[in-house]
């Protein structure tokens, strides 16, 4: 096993081992409360909404290149559902050999890779988010996050995925040939991935259609 698949085997089993036995085991009822939109504070919601835009991004990124021996799009997709549980899986299980074509359509892939697409969601997270921040209580927030183990294991899911985005924006930018820092995006949850996939749009077309 390599370094890369060993270090992001452990970051998953960690995460494992960190939800199960360290997040607190209070359920206050705060994702049914989601679920019905029982008013919900804005900053847990915002939170909660990020994680299903974030699966989006991912979709984007490794299926545009989804031609290893170990296909991405079943982890992309389960991601909507388990987050970075689903994800990470993929980091430790795949190979940077490519060794098939593409296994997704090039019609799904110009509409995964459309700035259209992108700039939608970068403004409707950037709404998300300054929404979450302006209207959130965040003493509530802090006091879920200490007793309720979904709240809890959520705010971590989230800055797991931010860091995989970071190192996927990186992975990205081996497989299209871009060449400056623009992976640094990453740290800015969703909004950062699609500034990058705008910034680099030519640069990754050319790849990308070529």
């Amino acid at each position: 096993m390599k370094t890369r698949q060993m270090v992001f085997f452990l970051v998953w089993a960690g995460f494992i081992l960190y939800a199960w036995m360290v997040a607190p085991n209070g359920n206050d009822g705060y994702l049914n409360q989601l679920i019905r939109m029982n008013d919900p504070d804005p900053l847990l919601l915002t939170v909660f909404s990020l994680l299903g835009l974030f699966p989006i991004t991912f979709m984007i990124l490794l299926l545009t290149h989804d031609n290893s021996r170990i296909p991405a799009w079943p982890f992309a997709a389960g991601s909507f559902i388990l987050g970075a549980f689903a994800l990470l899986p993929f980091f430790f299980l795949s190979t940077a050999e490519k060794n098939r074509s593409d296994r997704i359509p090039s019609t799904l892939k110009r509409v995964l890779n459309a700035v259209y697409f992108h700039v939608l969601l970068m403004v409707s997270t950037t709404m998300l988010i300054i929404f979450g921040l302006l209207q959130g209580d965040f003493t509530f927030y802090a006091q879920a996050f200490k007793t309720s183990q979904f709240v809890h294991v959520m705010t971590i899911d989230l800055f797991v995925l931010t860091g995989l985005s970071i190192y996927t924006l990186h992975w990205d930018q081996q497989k299209t040939g871009v060449q400056n820092k623009s992976f640094l995006w990453g740290a800015l949850p969703v909004i950062g991935v699609m500034v990058y996939l705008v910034q680099n749009k030519d640069q990754r077309r050319q790849k990308i259609e070529g």
